[in-house]
């Protein structure tokens, strides 16, 4: 589907641009005077549904944004009650849609199939020396939390690369799970950098 306004993603919330998306729906009254009345109206919530930013201006001056969540936008897209309004309603759902089925991606049952009771398959050999270039400090704590085991257990785990058992594959998904998202947010982050240094 053609890209009608940008989604930003960061920390795993997307977001859309307030004023991108009034330019598109073409509202007639000015921006700020639109997304204050909607606020105000509507009973939208400041850091639940929309954040506000500064942007500096060559001239000195500041410009005030806000980055609606995807839902925010499909709610004042609807009570446009246009074609537009329509057409991006139906976008945000469609993007919203791709983003879910991309969030965590189902690991195929052959990286965590058992050789033997000693012995360990390469594949998760594989897996957990992928896993450990995206984790940061304290995601072992925090998995062990999470399902109740203790620390040291997942550290053999993911250390020595041992124990083939259903727990350790617990172990192991949980780990991937927080890999990924290390990844994702690293990847974000790299990329509202750049978009800073552009602007």
């Amino acid at each position: 589907m053609k890209t009608l306004i940008k989604i930003t993603e960061t920390n795993g919330q997307r977001a859309v641009n307030a004023r991108e998306l009034h330019r598109f729906l073409g509202v007639q009254s000015k921006f700020a005077d639109w997304i204050k009345n909607r606020i105000n109206e509507y009973k939208f919530i400041e850091n639940k549904d929309f954040i506000t930013l500064s942007k500096n201006l060559e001239n000195g001056g500041k410009m005030k944004e806000y980055a609606l969540s995807i839902d925010m936008a499909k709610e004042l897209s609807m009570i446009e009650k246009t074609d537009k309004g329509r057409q991006i309603r139906r976008y945000f759902i469609e993007m919203e849609a791709k983003a879910q089925s991309r969030q965590a991606p189902q690991l195929p049952a052959s990286q965590f199939q058992h050789t033997n009771k000693n012995g360990i398959s390469e594949k998760r050999i594989e897996l957990i020396n992928t896993i450990r270039n995206y984790l940061k400090w304290g995601d072992m704590n925090k998995v062990a939390n999470e399902l109740g085991i203790n620390v040291s257990y997942i550290k053999r785990i993911m250390i020595d690369k041992v124990h083939n058992t259903d727990q350790a594959d617990k172990v192991v998904k949980a780990m991937y799970q927080r890999a990924l998202q290390n990844k994702n947010q690293l990847l974000f982050n790299y990329q509202e950098m750049i978009d800073m240094l552009k602007n």
